[in-house]
């Protein structure tokens, strides 16, 4: 299955191809992507995800064809 990802900022983009798709298998979630784009533990458990414009957790299980970001909560005053 394919997955467009926009990685947090110091990722490896290499998995992801020109257009930032990425090929996983089947059954994989949100967590399996970030490890596929080689984001540390530390730095996801310090970030909100977001799949097709919804908030979910790591643990999601994905679909062909999903659209995953990762943003940092922001605090403002």
């Amino acid at each position: 299955m394919k997955v467009k990802v926009f990685p947090p900022h110091g990722s490896d983009f290499s998995r992801l191809d020109e257009r930032g798709w990425l090929e996983l298998p089947e059954g994989s979630t949100v967590e399996d992507a970030l490890r596929a784009v080689r984001c540390s533990r530390l730095k996801a458990k310090l970030l909100l995800c977001s799949l097709n414009g919804e908030r979910v957790s790591l643990r999601t299980m994905l679909k062909d064809g999903d659209v995953i970001g990762f943003f940092r909560p922001v605090a403002g005053g």
